[in-house]
Formats: C-alpha cells, structure tokens, sequence
C-alpha cells in the first residue's frame, strides 16, 4: 500500500487526501490543504508546507482590532518587489493641492466602481496589478496585466515583469501604448514576450501623477484629496519586514505591525476616518474579498512614500 501512495503522488497532483495518507488528517499540513483545497506537486509540496508552518504563528498576534491566521496565501512565499525602495528612474510632478481647499467628505468607498480583485499569484507583478486597478477604475473594463508586464519590461527597465518595477510607469505605459481587455490576453504569472496588437486601446492616459514623501512630508494627507478629485490611487507599502499582511483574515491593520520600507504596491479605493480601504492583487478569497483594512495617518507599512495616479485620460 505504502507503494502505491508514492507512485499515485508521483504522477497526480497532491492534495489533502494524499497529505492525510502520508501525515494524518490531524496534521496542520493537511488541515491547511483541506481548508484552501490546495493542491500541489510532490516537488512543491515540502517548500509550500514550509512557508505554512512559518506563517501558523501569526494567529497568535490577533487582538480586538485585527485577526490573524491562516490565509489563501500562507503557502507563498512573498514576491518581494525590490525596486520600490529604490529611487525611481525619473521625476514626476508633484500635486500642490492643500486639502483645506476643497470640503472632503469624512468617508469615501469606490469598490463598488471597481472590477473584481485579482490574483497576482507566485510573480512579482503587484505593481501592475496596483496600476491596473486605478486603469481599470478610469475604463470601466477589466484590463489585461500581462500585455502591460510584458510590453512595458525589459532588461534595463523601467519594468522588470515578474522582477518588480514602478506603478507610474505602467501609467506611462498607457499614455503611449495599446491596453487591451483581460479576456484578450488572460494573465498567466510569468513573463512571455512582448505581444503587440494593433487593437485599439481599452483607454488612453493624458496625465499622471505623484506625491513623493520625501519631497513632500504631507504626502499622506494629500491622499483624501486625490480619491475625491481624481479617484483611487497606487501607493507602495512594506510587506517583507514581518509577512504578517500575508496572515490577515479581518480587522483595522496596524502601522506598528511592518516596517516602511516599500517593497509591495497596492491600491488605495476609499477613507473612513480610522482607516484607508486597500485593494490587494492576493485574489478575492483573502482578506475582505481582496480589500483590507490600513490604519490611517500614521504612514502605516509606509504607504506614504510613494503615491501615483491618473489626473487626466483622453
């Protein structure tokens, strides 16, 4: 029997049924499988089981603000996106808006106006995925990440496909290049080459822009005002220093639980006075069906270091 476990292992997927043969039903492992109906193949299964035991942890950190435990991505290991805490190949406008200029509202929520969270999976891609979110708001049409990581990389930049790279140059990407529907060119985690269409583009970009932190250390206030003039905005924020975002289940996350060092970019869609509503690309079955909560006004994970958007679409 013991021989016959290996070889069905060896040449089907393994799933929880497979992990209790070998390991127990009781076995968190398996438990964790069963729960995600994950599957994986025999080679990846010990390095999934890794980053799972690695994260089981976190649930001990949940308090009365925020649960913690395991989640659809506890098997990944963070895409770390290393060029977000580097300085950026070129400089773009900053807005000089002063938010006592204009009455905000003291709430704002656009999920409603933006297409279903996606899934970036195991590629670096999240700053696409963040861009995108803020096209795809401004279009009104789910659009395709994988034309824009693969037409807007290359080797020296200023993209780097599943490496990493910029949400303001996918922004500039869509100024100057065709943007096509997701259904036309369905994302597939890895980097392929440059597909061209000659199709005409989904949506144009005229203007853009950026509040830089350190050009500007109001550059978290300023984020009420662009939701409310211009709509959701990219913002870059640190994941890597403690992975605990990977383990958050529900609740107001806090800025004393990361560092500030940005190395992941998501979207921001709305405002409570608490806390800005994120978009994340970790599909629809983490957090709040993909949206999480970030303590604001305390450059929490630092989400101020970086903020772009679209001010202008043809």
């Amino acid at each position: 029997m013991w021989r016959l476990v290996l070889l069905i292992v060896s040449v089907h997927s393994f799933d929880h049924r497979d992990c209790n043969s070998l390991h127990g039903s009781d076995d968190r492992m398996c438990s964790y499988m069963r729960t995600f109906n994950k599957q994986y193949t025999p080679q990846e299964f010990a390095l999934r089981k890794e980053n799972v035991l690695k994260r089981a942890h976190h649930a001990k950190k949940t308090d009365a603000k925020t649960s913690f435990g395991l989640t659809v991505v506890s098997d990944r290991a963070f895409q770390k996106n290393k060029y977000l805490a580097t300085p950026r190949p070129f400089a773009i406008g900053q807005t000089k808006k002063l938010l006592n200029m204009y009455q905000l509202p003291d709430t704002l929520d656009l999920r409603d106006k933006m297409q279903p969270v996606k899934d970036q999976g195991d590629c670096g891609s999240c700053y696409t995925f963040s861009a995108v979110s803020v096209l795809e708001y401004h279009a009104g049409a789910s659009i395709s990440e994988q034309k824009i990581m693969d037409c807007s990389s290359s080797a020296n930049g200023p993209s780097y496909g599943c490496n990493g790279g910029w949400p303001e140059n996918i922004f500039e990407y869509a100024r100057d290049s065709t943007v096509v529907l997701e259904k036309d060119q369905p994302y597939q985690q890895q980097n392929l080459p440059c597909n061209q269409t000659c199709e005409g583009s989904v949506i144009r970009v005229k203007r853009y822009g950026s509040v830089d932190q350190e050009k500007d250390k109001d550059s978290e206030t300023r984020i009420p005002y662009i939701l409310n003039t211009h709509g959701p905005v990219s913002v870059a924020i640190d994941v890597g220093t403690t992975e605990l975002l990977m383990s958050y289940e529900d609740g107001v996350f806090p800025g004393v639980a990361c560092g500030t060092e940005p190395d992941h970019a998501v979207t921001i869609v709305g405002y409570t006075p608490d806390y800005w509503i994120v978009r994340n690309s970790w599909s629809q079955d983490w957090g709040d069906d993909g949206y999480f909560y970030l303590e604001r006004d305390v450059n929490a994970c630092g989400v101020a270091s970086y903020i772009s958007y679209i001010s202008q679409i043809q």
